[in-house]
């Protein structure tokens, strides 16, 4: 179920149409939701949008608003042995939205379930200890540069695409002009 949507001072320039950055944070441990909504409301510098739920297929419903960064939970099944666990969130997030930057959280610090999460598609693996609400900022700043790098890489592309394709305009033309005052001498 959705728990909560809000408005946050957060993270960097972004890419919906107001700059801001949409966030969608996933766990089913409430306290921990809340407390890490709590924290990124209070510490991010700009604009972004919380959306936070305590299962994954209410986030699931939800992609087609097309989040930037999900920060997900591994261990989802945790009080609901039927719920999707992140592993499985994670697959179907990357599969609607591959753009989309996933952070994986979990309780265990254990390299294999980090190597899977980005086996995956995750960005980056936190896990939950006295750190991670300074570690999941950590990360959420790091995939808005990449958002922010990936988005003036697009422009630079389409504005070097369009500057190609005036200098070709121009080539063009001046060909036919010549072309065209080179018969005219002849004749």
């Amino acid at each position: 179920m959705n728990t909560n949507s809000s408005s946050a001072n957060g993270i960097a320039n972004g890419t919906s149409s107001q700059g801001n950055l949409s966030l969608f944070l996933v766990d089913d441990d409430n306290m921990l939701l809340k407390s890490l909504e709590h924290h990124l409301l209070q510490k991010q510098k700009n604009n972004f949008k919380i959306t936070a739920f305590s299962n994954g297929e209410a986030c699931l419903k939800e992609m087609d608003k097309k989040p930037d960064i999900v920060v997900l939970d591994y261990m989802l099944n945790g009080q609901d042995s039927h719920a999707m666990n992140g592993i499985q969130v994670l697959e179907r997030i990357k599969a609607k939205s591959p753009e989309t930057t996933v952070i994986m959280l979990s309780g265990q610090d254990k390299m294999q379930i980090a190597i899977d999460c980005m086996k995956y598609g995750a960005f980056d693996y936190v896990v939950k200890n006295e750190n991670v609400f300074l570690r999941v900022q950590n990360a959420i700043k790091n995939s808005a540069n990449k958002i922010k790098m990936v988005q003036q890489l697009r422009y630079y592309k389409l504005f070097s695409w369009i500057i190609l394709s005036v200098i070709t305009g121009i080539i063009a033309t001046a060909i036919i002009v010549s072309t065209f005052f080179h018969l005219q001498l002849i004749h």
